[in-house]
């Protein structure tokens, strides 16, 4: 019953160290003749590591070679991003040394974080974009089968678990704006996976032995379940800009962002606010229904480093915010400093 099958990892590097023309000859050949079986099996093509559009467009021209029939035998296109930053402490001299702390992190270095997570919007239109040249009718959709946040070795709950990091509100706000971009690009992304579950990067939970504890990650999942099965909304937004000191020159990033879907008669809106000490308060409009009773729920802690512990499992988690009425059409709802939030509207 199995139906996705991932057609090697990473070929550009640890899965085969391929070029994009030798890995398209390579998932041809491992994708002829395929036997029937009573699950329809779906074929997820080794994509590219962040940025490398070159990568992108030498394996749809090179799988093409053979016809444009070989363009569906893929159903999903693999795109790998892990948002880090680097220690402002030390030089680098190997290749964990680059990463930053889980916990340890200064104002600047929370933005700089967030926004190389902010990346994945650019990744998605721009490997589209590429697709397009060959895949014109767009058949073939975007996997990131691997995303979240990276740091360095030091915060494990156990020694031996293997870059088994910590994770803080700064990873839920990440989690939030990445989950939120996946939304804005339901058209292009049809599958998307934080890249491991238990003690492993940007995990929702971290266990050592029979000591078991939820992260802020996990929250944020659980606080955007209700869009699961909706309706992707198009949703707009305008808010200051954040600056801030990057480890050369001046960074920006953007004040808020969302996204929002319609279920039956409920619509859920998701805001993440990036800014460490600002609450923004601003007012929302629904365009084309009549908007009534609202809910709200929020992630969010007075220290931007707060995290769950064995000790302290609930240090961050979902409460419930504060949500005003509904006037002419419009919510004024303010929006709390380093928090995700979810609005739901039950609509006339």
């Amino acid at each position: 019953k199995v139906r996705y099958w991932g057609v090697g990892n990473e070929s550009w590097g640890c899965g085969g160290d391929f070029t994009a023309e030798e890995y398209a000859v390579e998932f041809r050949r491992f994708t002829s003749w395929v036997p029937g079986f009573d699950t329809q099996l779906s074929f997820i093509a080794s994509g590219p590591s962040s940025g490398e559009l070159d990568w992108t467009r030498g394996f749809f021209t090179k799988l093409v070679e053979k016809g444009n029939g070989m363009l569906g035998r893929v159903w999903g296109f693999a795109l790998h991003h892990y948002t880090e930053n680097l220690s402002r402490g030390g030089p680098i001299t190997e290749w964990n040394a680059r990463k930053g702390s889980a916990l340890e992190f200064t104002n600047d270095e929370w933005y700089e974080l967030l926004k190389e997570g902010d990346r994945m919007e650019g990744l998605i239109t721009s490997h589209w974009g590429v697709m397009g040249e060959v895949d014109k009718q767009h058949r073939v959709k975007l996997a990131v089968d691997e995303w979240g946040t990276w740091y360095k070795a030091g915060t494990e709950v156990h020694p031996n678990h293997l870059l088994g990091q910590q994770n803080t509100i700064r990873d839920a706000v990440v989690a939030g704006l990445t989950l939120d971009t996946f939304h804005r690009h339901a058209d292009k992304v049809a599958m998307a996976n934080i890249a491991q579950l238990v003690n492993c990067l940007q995990s929702p939970f971290l266990a050592d032995g029979d000591k078991f504890v939820t992260t802020p990650t996990y929250h944020v999942f659980d606080l955007y379940g209700p869009h699961v099965g909706g309706q992707a909304v198009r949703s707009l937004f305008s808010a200051p800009a954040i600056g801030y000191a990057r480890l050369t020159g001046k960074g920006s990033l953007y004040g808020l962002n969302g996204s929002a879907s319609l279920k039956d008669k409920t619509l859920t809106l998701t805001v993440t606010n990036p800014h460490v000490s600002q609450p923004q308060e601003v007012e929302i409009a629904v365009r084309g229904a009549s908007p009534g009773a609202v809910k709200g729920a929020q992630i969010t802690a007075p220290d931007i480093h707060a995290h769950n512990t064995f000790a302290q499992p609930n240090a961050v988690v979902i409460k419930d915010a504060t949500v005003g009425t509904v006037q002419n059409g419009l919510l004024v709802h303010r929006f709390p400093p380093a928090s995700v939030t979810r609005l739901q509207f039950t609509l006339a």
